[in-house]
């Protein structure tokens, strides 16, 4: 089934309009990036494929009030798949952000760092054989089953029939609310005293930074969700949608230097820091710039009327 896109029909558009070709995409995704994933001949295949998961897993939880599904392709189906995906992507991030950060190091640290490299390949044919296993697996294949029998007849409940003007604003509205009562917006670097900014940074890090990596997510489902009705919308809606895509970014590559920087202490064990000095210090580095570039859009989104002024606007849906 292919429904006609909401802008070309003369039908006051519903919320199925919206939720099936969102669903119908990832599932294309999906297949297309299943055949590069087995072979492993395009590492940008799993993240593609991850990120259709989870974009795919964001469209089941807000739209769950609106659709009747099977349990194959439920949250908890969809969840499991990314993770193992998850694990293959993130190997291959810790690599290249690992070989970012061995460019000019001293000599000294080479060597330690060749151990590290070793192991990071290692882990990554572990984990890439797993997900071969998984797509190959009963309950991948019931997934995609449950997926396209789904899509050849889609299933709703009374309320993703509506008019989708009488119903966007409070399921936005709803969503961005939650967002904004997360705590990571609230935590402060000022509360902590260190010898250096980039310390006080990793200080604040090595307390928040599940807080913090816990906003990425939620912003990131938030931005998911929104990039799907930026025609209902004026252009300042964008707006928002680049801000939040800011956010994704600026505490992806935190989270990216948390994990590398964990992974080295396992591998080389706690004194990593005084072994590999400089990679430490570039580590840090990269963390406090990234925490600069979040504070001005912190302290925007801290503002009472920079929340309000999107609440409005989404309340304000175009008919």
């Amino acid at each position: 089934m292919t429904l006609q896109s909401p802008e070309c029909s003369t039908l006051p558009a519903t919320l199925a309009d919206y939720i099936y070709p969102a669903i119908q995409k990832q599932y294309i995704t999906i297949l297309t990036l299943e055949a590069d994933l087995l072979a492993d001949n395009d590492r940008e295949a799993v993240h593609q494929m991850r990120v259709s998961l989870r974009r795919l897993r964001s469209q089941i939880q807000a739209f769950g009030s609106s659709l009747e599904i099977p349990k194959v392709m439920g949250d908890k189906q969809i969840g499991h798949i990314a993770r193992g995906l998850g694990k293959v992507r993130d190997l291959d991030v810790l690599q290249d952000t690992f070989t970012n950060y061995r460019i000019s190091l001293p000599e000294s640290e080479q060597a330690y760092l060749e151990k590290v490299a070793a192991m990071l390949i290692k882990r990554r044919r572990k984990e890439i054989l797993k997900v071969n296993l998984m797509l190959n697996e009963r309950d991948y294949q019931y997934f995609k089953l449950g997926l396209n029998n789904w899509l050849n007849c889609p299933q709703y409940t009374p309320i993703a029939n509506v008019e989708i003007a009488s119903i966007l604003p409070a399921l936005l509205t709803n969503v961005t609310s939650k967002l904004f009562i997360h705590s990571g917006w609230w935590i402060e670097l000022d509360a902590f005293t260190a010898v250096s900014p980039e310390s006080a940074v990793s200080q604040l890090l090595t307390i928040h930074g599940d807080t913090m990596h816990s906003l990425r997510k939620q912003v990131k489902a938030t931005r998911y969700l929104l990039e799907l009705f930026p025609d209902r919308y004026p252009v300042q809606y964008r707006d928002y949608l680049k801000d939040f895509k800011q956010i994704h970014q600026i505490f992806g590559n935190i989270q990216d230097n948390l994990v590398l920087d964990k992974f080295v202490r396992k591998v080389l064990g706690k004194r990593s820091p005084t072994k590999l000095p400089t990679f430490s210090e570039r580590i840090a580095r990269s963390n406090y710039l990234n925490w600069q570039n979040w504070q001005p859009i912190q302290q925007r989104y801290q503002q009472l009327q920079v929340k309000q002024d999107l609440q409005l606007l989404l309340l304000g849906v175009g008919s």
